[in-house]
């Protein structure tokens, strides 16, 4: 037993490639198993004790990190020094350019003294802190208003305040990018002040990196960013007056409420979700009492909250936020980028896809509230046996996205020999090509855990709907206020595979009803939901008399 213990490898992919980082780690250790630790493992384990605990379960010849770059790594003296407590021969880190990093048992108690340091560090960065939003809450608790009618030198300054945030494509760089270019179309003048490089055209963008270098936990790094942040913004706007300043709400971020109050500049909170809840359910943190703190004054002290739906609307109402206090502004899509007729053909023809075959697209993160496990069922239904697969030989699915279930998706599809039907990729910088290759777009997002409503406002739906597609979503919340049942889309029950299935056959073998269902739902994207009309509505809220409200002949169902 301790001589198979010996030949294991443990893999972690902290960031990047799954499988990438499995063929990196077979291609380094070829004669000994790979075991996938995931990456929740360490922080779902009950605390620190917890987390001891399942390190001391490793025995073997190495613990690796797998990051895209070694530049991802948010807590490097934290993971240098779980080589004292696991019991593998060493600690390694490796990036997705074959950059190594190698930490022997020695050279990780050697980074105890500098552990003990950061430990004092951080307690005092958590007590500080915790002093002053006291007092800052107690003395500014309310937000400022609106300004007046008159001359600014900015409509908007854009704030990011995230110094160890990773910019990969997703859901958040979607609405991040389609906020910032809707302003530039509606005419809005922006500079962006950010924590970290962002992939934005069109705009000046200001990086703040932070210089800490000393701390164990990557929360006490984020709050006492927020001073450094506010030091550099407030220089460099002092004598510059922007009407608003926008921030996205984010874990431990307290920077834009203080910059309103500095600057008197109304501040608008996108607000996204609640970070103590999913602290609390998702994506766990340490010093929760801060976490509420920093969420509570933020709350109060916004001007104005973006809600990205309407639970979240509901949500910033029962928080204590006025009606006229929030602006409801969705995910949206550029029509202009996502357009059919765009790339379907090159795309089929590089995965093998043939005239005859309907191929279902789906695009986003592999993970349960996504629906996953949704289409995992829906794909046995249709493909499960051989006589299934002989009469469905047509059906082809294309997935694209990573997450943590991908690859148990795709060893069970394969497991029961549906596996030749269905492609997987990762290719974000072709996403509207590969949403064109697709006949039918898949989106059967699942309830929350714990009760908790979907607050969502996922911007592939948008995306779909702009590629004249098809498209077959969950009856649920956002996603049935935008579409509509055998109008703009076929509405399922949530969490009903089979209804998945039997949508998917019909529309396959029906393409009149998929041309009608996609040419209404990019006609309703057009008219309600593209960035530049999300950038009037923002713009409007701020009284701006440099932007108007809406342009000279234009009118605001109008692209």
């Amino acid at each position: 037993m301790k001589s198979v213990e010996l030949k294991t490898v443990y893999l972690l992919v902290l960031s990047g490639n799954h499988d990438h980082a499995e063929l990196t780690l077979k291609l380094l250790f070829p004669e000994f198993q790979v075991k996938n630790i995931p990456k929740a493992t360490l922080r779902q384990a009950g605390g620190v004790r917890g987390a001891i605990r399942v390190l001391r379960g490793m025995r073997g010849r190495a613990l690796v990190f797998y990051v895209d770059t070694l530049a991802d790594i948010n807590e490097p003296i934290g993971l240098s020094l779980l080589g004292v407590f696991h019991r593998c021969q060493e600690t390694i880190i490796i990036d997705s350019h074959g950059v190594k990093r190698r930490v022997s048992r020695d050279a990780s108690l050697a980074k105890i003294p500098i552990a003990a340091v950061c430990v004092c560090l951080d307690a005092l960065t958590v007590v500080g802190v915790w002093l002053y939003l006291r007092l800052f809450g107690w003395l500014f608790r309310n937000p400022q208003p609106i300004l007046p009618e008159g001359k600014t030198d900015l409509d908007v300054a854009y704030l990011y305040p995230f110094p160890l945030q990773r910019t990969v494509p997703g859901g958040e760089m979607s609405f991040l990018k389609g906020t910032l270019s809707g302003i530039q179309e509606a005419g809005g003048r922006c500079e962006v002040f950010s924590g970290c490089s962002l992939p934005v055209e069109g705009y000046p963008v200001h990086v703040i990196p932070s210089r800490r270098q000393y701390f164990l936990w990557r929360e006490s790094l984020c709050l006492s960013y927020n001073f450094r942040f506010v030091w550099e913004v407030a220089k460099r706007l002092r004598h510059r007056k922007p009407r608003m300043l926008y921030q996205r709400h984010g874990r431990f971020v307290f920077a834009g409420v203080m910059l309103s109050r500095i600057l008197r500049v109304p501040l608008f909170l996108e607000y996204q979700n609640s970070e103590l809840w999913r602290a609390q359910n998702w994506e766990p943190a340490h010093f929760l009492f801060l976490l509420r703190i920093c969420e509570e004054l933020s709350l109060d002290g916004t001007t104005r909250g973006v809600a990205l739906s309407d639970v979240l609307r509901e949500e910033l109402l029962e928080r204590g936020m006025a009606s006229d206090q929030i602006v409801l502004t969705p995910a949206a899509v550029d029509p202009r980028k996502f357009s059919p007729g765009c790339g379907r053909d090159d795309v089929r023809g590089e995965f093998g896809f043939r005239p005859e075959h309907v191929v279902m697209g789906f695009v986003g993160s592999f993970s349960y509230w996504h629906g996953i496990p949704v289409i995992e069922e829906a794909v046995k239904r249709l493909l499960g046996t051989e006589e299934e697969r002989r009469e469905h030989s047509n059906l082809r699915f294309l997935l694209v996205g990573e997450g943590i279930l991908r690859q148990p998706l795709k060893q069970s599809l394969d497991d029961a020999g549906c596996g030749s039907f269905v492609t997987f990729t990762i290719s974000h910088e072709r996403v509207r090509d590969i949403l064109d290759a697709a006949d039918i777009l898949l989106s059967p997002h699942v309830p929350l855990q714990g009760g908790q409503r979907f607050f969502g406002s996922p911007s592939k739906l948008f995306e779909y709907m702009a590629m004249a597609k098809p498209i077959v979503a969950s009856d649920l919340e956002q996603l049935s206020a935008v579409l509509s049942h055998m109008q703009t889309a076929w509405l399922i029950p949530p969490e009903d595979d089979a209804a998945l299935a039997k949508a998917i056959l019909h529309l396959a073998h029906d393409p009149q009803l998929r041309q009608v269902l996609g040419n209404n739902a990019r006609a309703t994207v057009l008219s309600h939901h593209t960035w530049k009309l999300n950038a009037f509505r923002l713009l409007s809220k701020s009284i701006s008399t440099t932007v108007p409200t809406t342009p000279v002949g234009m009118s605001m169902t109008s692209y």
